[in-house]
C-alpha cells in the first residue's frame, strides 16, 4: 500500500467519525460559518472609505441628479450596465474614440458620489458608462426615449413619451431635499449647488433630466483623460 492509499484510509476513518455524529457535525459547521461570516462582514464597518475619488470627478448637478432618480425609477439598470470591464475587447467596444486612454475601463473612484452605484451585471441593452462620448447628442436621446425603434431598428426597449409631458415636470423641493441628504453622507455639495436647484430645473421634465444624466456618464473621466494627453 502506497502513502496515498494510507492517507486516504486515515482520512476515511476520520470522516467516518463525523458522519456518525451528524448533530455535532452540523453544529460545528454552523459555528465555522458564523466565524467566517464575522471576519467577512465586520471589518468593512470600520473602514471610513473603500474608494478614493478620482481628481476631476464632480457630483451630479441638480438636473443630472434628478435624471439619475428617473433612471432608477424606470428600471433602466435592469437592462443597462454602467461598468466597462478591464478587457481590451471590452474597452475597444465602448470607447471607440479612445476618449479614456489605454485604461478605459471603469474604476471605483469614478462612482464615488453615486448612492447607490448602478454598475449592474445584465446587458439587455448596451453599457452606458461612456454614453457622453458614444452618443453626445441630446436630440438623439430624446428621439430614442420617445420611440427607441426610430434610432435603433429592432430595439426591444420600451418607449417613454410620458417623461416629456407637462405632468412630468420636476419638483425642485424634492431634488433639494435629495441633495441635502447626499451632502450628509459625504457628497461635497455646496450651498450654491443646493441653491441652484430652481434655476437648473425650472420648466424641465423628467425626460430632460434623464437626458442630462445620460450625457453626464463618463464626461468627467473623458475630460480628465484628454487633459492628461
Amino acid at each position: 500500500m502506497n502513502w496515498f492509499d494510507r492517507l486516504l484510509d486515515w482520512f476515511s476513518g476520520f470522516t467516518d467519525q463525523w458522519e456518525k455524529n451528524g448533530v455535532k457535525f452540523t453544529l460545528y459547521t454552523m459555528v465555522a460559518i458564523l466565524i467566517g461570516g464575522i471576519f467577512e462582514l465586520i471589518p468593512p464597518f470600520f473602514l471610513s472609505k473603500t474608494a478614493e475619488p478620482i481628481s476631476g470627478i464632480k457630483p451630479y448637478n441638480a438636473l443630472e441628479l434628478a435624471g439619475r432618480d428617473i433612471y432608477q425609477k424606470e428600471g433602466c439598470s435592469n437592462c443597462h450596465t454602467q461598468m466597462i470591464r478591464p478587457f481590451k475587447w471590452e474597452v475597444d467596444r465602448f470607447d471607440p474614440q479612445a476618449s479614456y486612454g489605454k485604461d478605459g475601463y471603469s474604476k471605483a473612484g469614478e462612482f464615488i458620489y453615486d448612492h447607490p452605484f448602478l454598475w449592474g451585471s445584465k446587458r439587455t441593452g448596451p453599457d452606458l458608462a461612456h454614453e457622453s462620448q458614444i452618443q453626445p447628442s441630446a436630440s438623439w436621446h430624446k428621439t430614442h426615449l420617445m420611440n427607441p425603434r426610430d434610432t435603433a431598428k429592432g430595439s426591444i426597449m420600451p418607449s417613454y413619451p410620458w417623461l416629456f409631458e407637462e405632468s412630468a415636470k420636476l419638483d425642485p423641493i424634492q431634488i433639494t431635499e435629495h441633495m441635502r441628504g447626499l451632502k450628509k453622507v459625504g457628497v461635497p455639495y455646496t450651498d450654491a449647488d443646493i441653491n441652484s436647484v430652481s434655476s437648473l430645473t425650472l420648466g424641465k421634465t423628467e425626460g430632460d433630466a434623464l437626458i442630462a444624466y445620460l450625457l453626464k456618464l463618463g464626461k468627467d473621466s473623458a475630460a480628465l483623460s484628454k487633459g492628461l494627453q
